[in-house]
């Protein structure tokens, strides 16, 4: 299953090429004497379920229910000395038709989308040595618009060096830049503006046509806490004092309250509902890789 926005639907493109799939899995439950996680949407039509050694599970809501570190957090958490891996579902089909019929599937189904496109979203299958350019250049688009392989949430900025699709992304997405000033727009009632507090009208009115940019709204401060990260995240820890351990590099305190658990992503919404406008993410990063030459 995939929650990101805009993302291409799992079940669609697993069950074109169903029997690759399944002949996947079953070279996966070879290669552990471990457990073999095939993880799913609710009510979700995916073949793979009743393979030897694959257990079948699903989950339900929106983001991160789909994302690989909530479904490692409640089937099989890791630690300092347990290791768990982890593989796309689009993987998975080229392991089946390399081990079967001796070929190397190189292609992928990618989604691009955004609010400044004509049409939301549409797939395209390419290479996974395919380059961001290659992707998006017949996509008619303003010049204000940031291209990012991968989601808003925790994808990057495909441009310079980095202008091709990330390992694991299988999106493209397009949002518009951020740097229009809003005249006293800190006194606006918010008709048109989201917000996690419910301090804009918008609260009471709805978002039907809602285009997010990059704009973080305001420029870094304090951290505050103010009950926001625990509304995003789902996992069994304490989010306020796990980020607060973060910021100021304190890895034994982090180590304790579950920063092991965590990839960039898994604090993504945390990153977006930040009054503080912490990018956790690189963060993060920054303290595992501590941990890691340290701990």
């Amino acid at each position: 299953m995939d929650t990101h926005p805009l993302s291409p639907d799992p079940e669609l493109i697993i069950n074109e090429q169903s029997q690759a799939f399944e002949d996947g899995l079953k070279v996966l439950a070879r290669l552990t004497e471990g457990n073999v996680f095939l993880c799913t949407g609710e009510n979700a039509s995916i073949p793979g379920g009743d393979v030897d050694g694959v257990k079948a599970e699903s989950f339900a809501g929106p983001h991160p229910a789909g994302l690989v570190g909530t479904h490692i957090h409640f089937l099989s958490p890791v630690a300092l000395h347990r290791k768990v891996w982890h593989i796309g579902y689009q993987d998975v089909i080229a392991f089946g038709k390399f081990f079967v019929e001796g070929k190397l599937d190189m292609s992928r189904v990618v989604a691009i989308g955004g609010r400044v496109l004509k049409i939301l979203a549409w797939c395209e299958r390419v290479s996974v040595l395919a380059q961001r350019n290659s992707l998006a250049e017949e996509v008619i688009k303003p010049d204000d618009t940031r291209v990012i392989s991968g989601s808003v949430f925790s994808g990057f900025t495909a441009e310079g060096k980095l202008t091709y699709l990330g390992r694991f992304n299988n999106q493209v997405s397009l949002i518009e830049e951020g740097n229009k000033r809003i005249l006293m727009g800190w006194l606006s009632l918010g008709a048109d503006r989201h917000s996690v507090l419910g301090i804009y009208l918008s609260r009471f009115k709805g978002l039907r046509n809602y285009a997010p940019t990059t704009s973080t709204n305001g420029s870094e401060r304090a951290m505050v806490p103010v009950g926001s990260y625990e509304t995003v995240m789902p996992l069994d820890i304490m989010p306020t004092q796990l980020l607060r351990s973060l910021i100021v590099g304190d890895i034994e305190v982090a180590m304790q309250l579950g920063c092991l658990e965590l990839d960039e992503e898994d604090l993504a919404l945390c990153t977006y509902v930040c009054p503080g406008k912490y990018e956790y993410g690189p963060i993060l990063r920054d303290n595992l890789t501590m941990i890691e030459k340290e701990a």
